[in-house]
């Protein structure tokens, strides 16, 4: 994991931070989204993070370059292939991939002129389902034997 950034409030610039303790069903500790529901966390690789970054002012950029903040920035290879209800441990956290891709605005440039964004399936959001600090530099991997289980019906 390659960076931690809080949001104190809406509209405010994030704050970079060593690390950060994830409290389950709220979020990242002093996150104004740490009040629970689906998308506690958000959840961002650094390719995408890249492309965004290196995009110029002359370039029609979507309505998400100013409204999608990260809290967490991985490498590329731990989100792959991670669907909603799959679970990530996450230094002493566990987290459980919500929702992938931000929705689009009706008013964004991109979707009025019916291009996607990059961001279309590819940034996440997550609930923390099991507390515990994350540090810059902790590993992150998906844990299929934490996957939600199934009830197996009777024969």
């Amino acid at each position: 994991m390659l960076g931690l950034t809080r949001y104190s409030a809406k509209g405010v610039p994030g704050e970079t931070v060593q690390n950060a303790l994830f409290i389950a069903n709220q979020g990242m500790d002093g996150d104004f989204h740490a009040i629970g529901g689906k998308r506690q966390l958000g959840l961002l690789s650094t390719e995408e993070r890249q492309w965004m970054d290196a995009q110029s002012e002359d370039d029609t950029l979507g309505l998400c370059f100013g409204r999608y903040k990260e809290n967490v920035l991985f490498d590329a290879n731990p989100l792959s292939g991670l669907v909603p209800g799959s679970r990530l441990a996450v230094g002493e956290a566990v987290l459980e991939i919500s929702d992938i891709t931000k929705h689009c605005f009706a008013q964004c440039p991109l979707f009025s002129k019916g291009r996607d964004c990059i961001l279309a399936g590819r940034n996440f959001f997550a609930k923390v389902v099991q507390s515990g600090f994350v540090r810059i530099g902790d590993c992150a991997k998906p844990e299929p034997e934490l996957e939600p289980k199934t009830k197996k019906e009777k024969p």
